[in-house]
């Protein structure tokens, strides 16, 4: 379409289209930017209502279309609550704290970790764990890192966050 256009109206043309396809923007479909991950203080699991920061990461943070951020101690009860319908409308951004490899994943680790968007996270599964209710379900921030953490636990595997959700569904209705 834009070949096809000659003449001192081109260039405007081109960047309406451009405009029109949302190029160059770095947020949502208004133009705003996109959430980014807060540092957890005193807020109560979506899910659970226990103190978020008082339970063993990784946990999690949400944030709906109508701007409404909720937290979770686990990385479970973000799962539990994306299948369920929200009044504050569609989940709009995830982040989940990534662990370390050097953290031993059969142990609770309370402090502050880095955030990163659920998309990107490698998470694993199949960890037996101290110290959280429900299934546990890590995160970490690559997949080399989730691999060295499978290493010598038979039956973990990592999966990224589409292969996680669906896991986390079958799993749900074969209960």
């Amino acid at each position: 379409m834009i070949a096809r256009l000659r003449g001192t109206g081109a260039a405007a043309a081109a960047l309406l289209v451009l405009g029109l396809l949302g190029c160059g923007r770095g947020g949502d479909d208004d133009g705003e930017p996109a959430p980014q991950p807060v540092a957890i203080a005193d807020q109560e699991g979506a899910v659970c209502g226990m103190l978020v920061r008082d339970q063993p990461a990784p946990r999690a943070q949400v944030v709906h279309r109508d701007g409404t951020r909720v937290f979770f101690c686990s990385l479970g009860d973000m799962l539990v609550d994306l299948s369920a319908p929200s009044p504050h409308g569609r989940a709009q951004s995830l982040f989940v704290e990534v662990m370390g490899p050097d953290e031993d994943p059969t142990q609770p680790h309370t402090g502050a970790h880095r955030w990163v968007p659920a998309a990107d996270a490698v998470f694993v599964v199949g960890i037996a764990r101290e110290g959280i209710m429900g299934e546990p379900v890590l995160a970490y921030a690559d997949r080399a890192d989730a691999d060295a953490v499978i290493q010598g636990h038979p039956g973990a595997r990592s999966l990224d966050f589409a292969a996680l959700r669906r896991w986390w569904n079958a799993r749900e209705a074969a209960r």
